[in-house]
């Protein structure tokens, strides 16, 4: 079992108003993944999912779908929570759903599990900015998700690194004048207004 490697800063869980915690963890597949490659130099996304979870099997392929239209290689750090008698699934699962990204088992980095998923809820998926602050947070699956999903990784992607955080400054008068916030079509949120 890998040993999950301390990153120097006291335990803290995700907050909106401070950058994300650091961490420092490795793959199914033996490759280590560093926060510090990460945080206020790029965008990523951290998923966490379970093989029997229903609403992950929604989930996947939506956050899959928008990572594809937004494009921008935004690295994802897939968090698989089955325990052992199930992890023998994950690969098969994800390999159905189409969602291939780096896989971590929770049960082997606890720390980083909790700080990323307070909540211990599948499927959770945090957005984190290239400034190093959430962007968006999303438990289960909603109608409004997918269209969440892809304003969030645009907005991740587009914030300047030295931005603070979003909720620390004051809402826009109009939203649709901010450049980051850019309007999303329904067909690339995955609906068609004839589906609607």
């Amino acid at each position: 079992m890998p040993l999950e490697e301390d990153t120097g800063e006291p335990f803290r869980t995700l907050s909106p108003t401070e950058r994300v915690p650091g961490f420092r963890v490795r793959t199914t597949g033996g490759e280590s993944i560093d926060s510090t490659e990460l945080v206020g130099k790029r965008p990523f996304v951290v998923v966490f999912f379970a093989t029997w979870c229903g609403v992950c099997e929604m989930k996947l392929p939506v956050l899959a779908r928008a990572l594809e239209v937004v494009g921008g290689d935004i690295p994802v750090v897939s968090v698989g929570v089955d325990e052992p008698d199930t992890w023998h699934r994950v690969d098969g699962y994800l390999a159905r759903l189409g969602f291939s990204h780096p896989t971590v088992r929770a049960t082997d980095f606890p720390r980083f599990s909790t700080a990323y998923d307070p909540l211990a809820t599948v499927p959770a998926v945090a957005v984190v900015g290239q400034n190093g602050y959430l962007v968006d947070y999303q438990l289960g699956y909603g109608p409004s998700h997918p269209r969440r999903l892809l304003l969030a990784l645009r907005v991740a992607r587009d914030i300047p690194r030295d931005a603070p955080p979003l909720l620390s400054r004051p809402p826009a008068a109009d939203p649709a004048s901010s450049p980051a916030l850019d309007p999303i079509d329904d067909d690339e949120a995955g609906r068609s207004p004839a589906r609607q």
